[in-house]
């Protein structure tokens, strides 16, 4: 089954609430305490949909069956340099739906959109050697390339944890 991309809508706030609360998501982000839903709602009321004033965007990951849609992950574009034409990629996906290719198909959709769209000539990922094979794993897959090992980059569970630097490079 195919996925899509789109920008977040009000009707996303329970969905947003479930991913931003779970707690097995946190060692892998940079938040890593319970969102109200209040939070929630003014976020997705200020989101910039212009990535080149925030320097961000934000995606619902959502799977198509007929008129009904289903939402499946989110992935973001974070740090994004209109100068040097790069962005961080973000990805998660639920757990149930974990292992059915969505990942990869996320990525490959993203990069469709960044470089033709936003002019993107390079993604890049900080994924966490210990915590996170599976990340490593789907970038190693969509063709990304470890460019460094950057040590104690994460605090997770009371230690630095090193961490891997994926990037992509996408000819003009």
């Amino acid at each position: 089954m195919d996925i899509t991309l789109r920008e977040l809508e009000p009707e996303d706030l329970d969905f947003l609430y479930r991913m931003e609360n779970d707690e097995s998501l946190w060692l892998f982000g940079t938040c890593n305490h319970p969102t109200s839903r209040y939070a929630l709602r003014q976020y997705l009321a200020g989101q910039p949909s212009d990535i080149f004033s925030s320097g961000q965007m934000r995606l619902m990951v959502v799977i198509n069956e007929g008129e009904k849609e289903e939402p499946v992950g989110l992935v973001d574009l974070t740090s994004h340099s209109p100068t040097d034409c790069r962005a961080e990629v973000g990805i998660a996906i639920l757990a149930k739906h974990r292992g059915k290719g969505y990942g990869l198909q996320t990525l490959i959709k993203l990069e469709e959109f960044a470089t033709s769209q936003l002019r993107i000539h390079l993604l890049y990922a900080y994924v966490s050697v210990k915590h996170n094979p599976v990340s490593r794993k789907l970038f190693e897959r969509a063709g990304y390339n470890v460019s460094a090992i950057v040590p104690d980059w994460h605090f997770c569970n009371g230690t630095y944890e090193d961490a891997v630097l994926y990037t992509k490079v996408f000819k003009d």
